[in-house]
C-alpha cells in the first residue's frame, strides 16, 4: 500500500512516520498543497493508494489576526488534494478537529450538528466539504497534543477527548488503511484538560476558563462508539493497558520498533509481502512487578492456526530436546508408567525425545493444524487446540494426570497467564511439575536482543513477576536453571506448594535480578538507546558493503530475522535472498519486505559475498552446515549483540559465535 502523507513535519506527521509504515512524506518545498498543478502532478506520478492529509495551519490566535494562510492551506490545499484524487481511485483521509462541533455539551457523535466556535475550526470544516467530493474518503475528527504537556497550568472545567499524539497516531493510521468511510471520531476518554495534562505532568496547576484571556468551549468530548465498533469488528489487535500478571496500570513504554507485519506470515509474492498489514511493535515495563510486555495483542487464531516454524528442522534444538528429556527425567524420576504433556509442542519434536529416551506416554497440544498432522504422523498423539481448562480436563479424562507438563518457548506467547498456569495445576498429578522454558529478560537486555520482539512474544519475563503469579495460585517455583539456547533462556520448575524441595537457585536468581537493576525502569530506557545505536550501526555497515559492490544474502527466515529486517528497513535492494531449510517457507517471500526465500542449493549456484545470519543464536550450527560456502571464501555477518564479520575457520572470531 502506497501512502502519501502531507504535513510530515507537523506534530502528528512526525509521530505517524515513527510507526514505520511505508509513508511518502514530502516537505513543503517538495509539495506545496496550495499549488494545484504541483499537487496534481505529484499525486499522478506517485499514484498513492491512500493520502493522509495532515498538513494544516492550526494556531487559532494567529488565524484570527490574519486568516490568509489558513484559507490557502486548510481550504484551498485540501480542495487541491481532493481534485487530484478524482479519477485515480485514491482514498483521501482528512485530519479534522473536534472544534467543528459546537462544544457546549460534549459526547458528540459523527451525525451531530456542526457549528464551529472559532475561525480555525471553520477552515477545517470547509476542508471537510472538499474531501466529501472524493468517493473513498474518511474525515477523522480528533484532538491531540504533544507527547509531554509543557504548559504550567490547564483548565479544570474544560472537557474533551484529547489524547497525546503518540497514543492517537496508531489509531489514525489503522483507520486510514482500513475500510471505514465518512466521518469518524477518534480520541481518548472524556476528561478535563487538567486530568489530561496531569497524566504526564504531575506539576501542572489547575485554572478555570474564566481566568483565560480568550474564550474557550466547555465540552468538546467525542462519542467514540463508531470507532470502538470498528476496532472490534475489523481489527485483530487489542491494546494492553494493564499488566497481565499483577494488573497494574503503571506501565512505561520503553521501546518502539514501529509498525511491523506478523513475523511468520509469509506471502506468495513480493508485492503481497510488502503490502501486509502492520501493527505497532512496542514494549512496556510494569513498574509494580517488573514484567515487560507488548502494548498490543494480536488474535492468536491469526498467528497460530497455520504455523510455518517447525521444531524438528533445527538439529541444534533437537539436541537440546534430547538433553532436556534426560535431565528432566532424572530430576523428576520419570518412568514408563508416567505421562508427559507438551503445550504448544509444534511438530512433536520434544515429545519424541521424551518417548524415545524414557519410554513415557506423551500427548501434544498444539493449535496449528499443519503441525498437528506432522506430529501425529511421527507417532505423537496431538490435541489440535489452544491450551486451557477444557483441554486440561480432556487430557485427564482421556489419558490420565501427567507427571510432567512442558511448555518450551510458549509461555511468553500467553496472554492470560493466570488461566494458563491454573489449567496446568488442575491437570497435574499430585506430585507433578509444570516446566516452563522461555527467553530470559535479563539475556534479552544484556545481549541487545531487540529482534526477539515479535507479536508471538507477548511478554519478556523475569523470575520475580513469575514468582508472584504462581504463588497467587497456590503454587511455587522449586527450581530454576539457566540455559544457553535461543540467546539465553531459563528453565523453571513449578509445582503445588510443599510438594517439592525449593532449591537455592530460585532466591539466588531473583536477588541477582534486583541487584543488577532489572526491577527498575532506568536499565530499560538505557537499553532503548543502545538498540537505536545497534540498528543504525547495522544499517550503515550493510549500506557500506553494498556500495562497495558486495552481494549480501541472509540465512534463516526466522521470526527474529523478520523483526530485524523490518526494524532496519532492509529489503531486496540490500538482501538478495534468504536461505532457509523449512519446506513450507521456500518459494515464499519474507513478510513486510518481499525478500525471496530459497533453498540452500543457491549457495553453490549463486553465492553471495556475505551471508547475514538472522538466527544468530544458532550461528555455530549454521556455519557448520554451510561449510562449503565458507570454504569458497564466503563471509558471515553476525548482527547481535553487535555487527561482526567472520570467516569459517577463523577461530579467533568463531570462538565468540554461539
Amino acid at each position: 500500500m502506497r501512502i502519501l502523507l502531507t504535513g510530515g513535519t507537523g506534530l502528528l506527521g512526525i509521530e505517524l512516520l515513527k510507526l514505520g509504515a511505508d509513508l511518502v512524506a514530502p516537505r513543503r518545498s517538495e509539495l506545496d498543497v496550495t499549488d494545484a498543478s504541483a499537487v496534481a502532478e505529484y499525486v499522478d506520478r506517485l499514484s498513492p493508494d491512500v493520502i493522509i492529509h495532515a498538513a494544516a495551519v492550526t494556531n487559532n490566535r494567529d488565524i484570527e489576526v490574519d486568516p490568509s494562510e489558513a484559507l490557502e492551506v486548510n481550504i484551498k490545499g485540501t480542495a487541491n488534494l481532493a481534485q487530484a484524487c478524482l479519477g485515480l481511485g485514491a482514498r483521501l483521509v482528512y485530519i479534522s478537529s473536534d472544534y467543528v462541533y459546537k462544544g457546549d455539551r460534549g459526547n458528540y457523535s459523527e451525525n451531530d450538528e456542526v457549528l464551529p466556535s472559532n475561525l480555525y475550526a471553520w477552515t477545517k470544516l470547509a476542508g471537510e466539504a472538499a474531501v466529501r467530493a472524493v468517493a473513498n474518503h474518511l474525515i477523522i475528527r480528533t484532538s491531540f497534543g504533544a507527547s509531554i504537556f509543557q504548559y504550567p497550568a490547564a483548565f479544570a472545567d474544560k472537557w474533551s477527548s484529547k489524547q497525546y499524539v503518540d497514543e492517537v497516531a496508531p489509531k489514525i493510521l489503522n483507520a486510514a488503511v482500513g475500510s471505514a468511510t465518512g466521518v469518524l471520531n477518534i480520541g481518548g476518554p472524556r476528561r478535563t484538560l487538567y486530568e489530561y495534562a496531569s497524566e504526564r505532568n504531575p506539576k501542572v496547576k489547575k485554572i478555570s476558563r474564566d481566568e483565560a484571556p480568550h474564550d474557550s468551549t466547555a465540552d468538546s468530548s467525542l462519542n467514540l462508539e463508531r470507532w470502538a465498533d470498528l476496532e472490534s469488528r475489523l481489527d485483530v489487535v487489542r491494546e494492553v493497558n494493564a499488566c497481565r500478571i499483577c494488573g497494574s496500570k503503571d506501565l512505561l513504554r520503553y521501546i518502539d520498533l514501529g509498525m511491523m507485519p506478523l513475523a511468520n506470515s509469509f506471502a506468495d509474492s513480493a508485492d503481497a509481502a510488502r503490502q501486509m498489514r502492520r501493527f505497532p511493535m512496542q514494549v512496556q515495563f510494569c513498574k509494580d512487578c517488573s514484567l515487560s510486555q507488548l502494548t498490543v495483542v494480536i488474535d492468536p487464531e491469526k498467528m497460530f492456526s497455520n504455523y510455518a516454524y517447525r521444531s524438528s528442522i533445527n538439529k541444534a534444538y533437537l539436541k537440546h530436546c534430547r538433553e532436556m528429556a534426560k535431565s528432566v527425567g532424572e530430576l523428576l524420576r520419570l518412568g514408563e508408567s508416567d505421562l508427559v504433556v507438551d503445550i504448544a509442542g509444534n511438530d512433536g519434536a520434544l515429545l519424541a525425545e521424551f518417548k524415545n529416551e524414557l519410554g513415557v506416554s506423551v500427548v501434544n497440544v498444539d493449535p496449528a493444524r499443519n503441525l498437528a498432522e506432522i506430529a501425529e504422523s511421527h507417532g505423537v498423539p496431538t490435541i489440535c487446540e489452544f491450551w486451557g481448562p477444557d483441554v486440561a480436563a480432556k487430557v485427564v479424562e482421556d489419558h490420565g494426570r501427567p507427571r510432567l507438563i512442558t511448555a518450551t518457548n510458549v509461555f511468553a506467547h500467553v496472554d492470560d497467564m493466570h488461566v494458563f498456569v491454573s489449567a496446568a495445576q488442575d491437570c497435574l498429578h499430585e506430585s507433578g511439575a509444570l516446566m516452563l522454558e522461555f527467553p530470559y529478560c535479563v539475556d534479552f537486555i544484556e545481549q541487545r536482543e531487540f529482534d526477539t520482539i515479535y507479536f508471538e512474544h507477548l511478554s519478556y519475563v523475569l523470575l520475580e513477576p513469575l514468582r508472584r503469579l504462581v504463588e497467587s495460585l497456590g503454587m511455587q517455583i522449586f527450581d530454576v536453571q539457566k540455559q544457553d539456547i535461543h540467546g539465553g533462556t531459563v528453565r523453571v520448575f513449578i509445582a503445588r506448594q510443599g510438594t517439592h524441595e525449593v532449591q537455592s537457585s530460585v532466591a539466588d536468581l531473583i536477588a541477582r535480578e534486583k541487584q543488577d537493576g532489572y526491577h527498575d525502569v532506568s536499565i530499560y530506557e538505557s537499553w532503548n538507546r543502545d538498540t537505536e545505536n545497534l540498528i543504525g550501526d547495522l544499517v550503515r555497515n550493510l549500506a557500506d558493503l553494498k556500495k562497495g559492490g558486495a552481494k549480501i544474502a541472509a540465512f534463516a527466515a526466522s521470526a527474529k530475522g523478520n523483526t530485524l529486517l523490518n526494524a532496519c528497513r532492509l529489503d531486496a535492494s540490500t538482501i538478495d535472498y534468504i536461505v532457509d531449510d523449512t519446506p513450507e517457507k521456500i518459494g515464499k517471500f519474507s513478510p513486510g519486505n518481499g525478500i525471496p526465500i530459497v533453498d540452500r542449493d543457491i549457495l553453490a549456484s549463486d553465492a553471495p559475498d556475505y551471508l547475514l545470519i538472522l538466527s544468530w543464536n544458532f550461528a555455530r550450527e549454521i556455519i557448520k552446515v554451510t561449510a562449503d560456502y565458507g570454504k569458497r571464501g564466503g563471509k558471515y555477518i553476525i548482527p547481535i549483540p553487535s555487527f561482526r564479520i567472520i570467516e569459517a575457520g577463523d577461530e579467533a572470531n568463531n570462538g565468540g559465535v554461539r
